[in-house]
């Protein structure tokens, strides 16, 4: 089931309050993720991947997180009813 324009604004609404908060944890996260990466032994390859692969993860989640933050941006209606617009 897809979310009205309506959910989606609020939806954004809230992602755009709780930005703030979420984008220090996902740092925090991070970091100690790098760190603990920094400090694996020369012989530790499979721990170095599986953190390099877990630091790309959670940057691809951040991203998809900020993306969803605009699913309901004004920007896009504006765009849609300019776009209706033009093709009458």
């Amino acid at each position: 089931m897809s979310a009205t324009p309506e959910e989606l604004k609020a939806r954004e609404t809230q992602a755009r309050r709780e930005y703030p908060e979420t984008k220090a944890a996902f740092a925090r996260v991070r970091d100690a993720m790098v760190q603990q990466l920094f400090r694996t032994p020369l012989g530790g390859q499979a721990e170095r991947e599986r953190l390099y692969s877990s630091v790309q993860i959670l940057d691809a989640v951040e991203k998809a997180l900020i993306d969803a933050m605009g699913q309901g941006s004004e920007a896009i209606d504006e765009f849609i009813k300019n776009l209706a617009t033009t093709e009458q």
